[in-house]
């Protein structure tokens, strides 16, 4: 915490290529974690940029980074800064790891040449945060596979069909690529079938009118976004024989999959300053209040 560690801080930062105006204009900007091996088989870990085209399209076995650059007011000249770190569910430990040094870097960029002090988020795949969530106001898509499957454009005539589940969460919608065929529909929610020259969009007929909507606007963007590459089209003969089924297999129950589970009461720690250890200061409901600025706290949502 020395101005000598700071600068050596700052000054790690700033050979990071990647970071290069990153905060200095409003709006979204996001990087993914890539790890790779040189030729001479040593290790090559860090972060590139994310195509503005891929932007709400994540990866399950990816970690990214993702920083939200806003003023406070019309009127103010200041940045705020919210920085996330998000972790897909097959996300290796070394990607995460980095993902998270990663993320305490580019903090300390930005506070290192006196920008402001970024607030940082760790989000968990099918546990976004509200603030994250409405970043993507069409909503976010997880995809099977990682950095080696992750920028596949449309070719017809290669294009590998995703099945993509839409659920509705507190308001949000995520749609998660699911196992291609007639048992992964169900119908209590709207699904996604991307085919490359077609997007599919199944209603099932217990799904919510809003989810309904939400599944066919997020169809009609992956659509407007390729151009004459696709269309958006109600489920065909095609549709079923990519499924290898018939409707009539769509076992009946409601929606079933990544439903997050409940957590406990959350518990307030502050930490001793003697003895370094976690003390419990409160559980149940909390408030900004139990919060204070001089103390190193943490809460436990464990899972119940």
């Amino acid at each position: 915490g020395s101005a000598e560690d700071k600068a050596a801080r700052l000054a790690a930062a700033q050979t990071e290529a990647e970071w290069e105006g990153a905060g200095e204009q409003v709006g979204l900007e996001i990087w993914r974690v890539e790890n790779r091996r040189t030729e001479a088989d040593t290790p090559d870990f860090g972060v590139k940029r994310w195509p503005r085209e891929e932007y709400g399209r994540f990866y399950k076995g990816d970690s990214f980074i993702v920083m939200h650059t806003y003023k406070q007011s019309e009127d103010s000249e200041k940045l705020s800064y919210d920085l996330h770190f998000w972790i897909g569910a097959d996300s290796t430990q070394d990607e995460y790891g980095v993902a998270a040094y990663k993320t305490v870097e580019l903090d300390d960029l930005i506070n290192g040449q006196g920008r402001g002090d970024p607030v940082q988020h760790r989000e968990t795949m099918g546990h976004e945060t509200a603030l994250f969530l409405s970043y993507f106001p069409a909503g976010l898509i997880i995809k099977e596979g990682g950095i080696e499957s992750g920028f596949r454009h449309v070719e017809p005539s290669e294009y590998k069909p995703h099945l993509l589940q839409v659920q509705r969460r507190k308001g949000h919608i995520r749609a998660f690529e699911v196992d291609m065929g007639v048992a992964s529909l169900d119908p209590g929610d709207c699904f996604i079938l991307d085919s490359g020259s077609k997007v599919y969009v199944y209603h099932g007929d217990e799904s919510d009118p809003f989810e309904k909507n939400k599944a066919t606007a997020l169809a009609e963007n992956m659509e407007s976004e390729r151009g004459d590459g696709s269309e958006r089209a109600d489920p065909d003969d095609e549709f079923w024989k990519i499924l290898g089924g018939t409707a009539a297999e769509v076992a009946p129950g409601g929606s079933t999959r990544h439903t997050p589970p409940e957590f406990a009461t959350p518990r307030l720690y502050s930490m001793n300053d003697d003895t370094h250890a976690w003390e419990e200061v409160k559980s149940g409901v909390l408030s900004s209040a139990d919060i204070k600025n001089d103390d190193v706290m943490l809460i436990d949502c464990s899972v119940a």
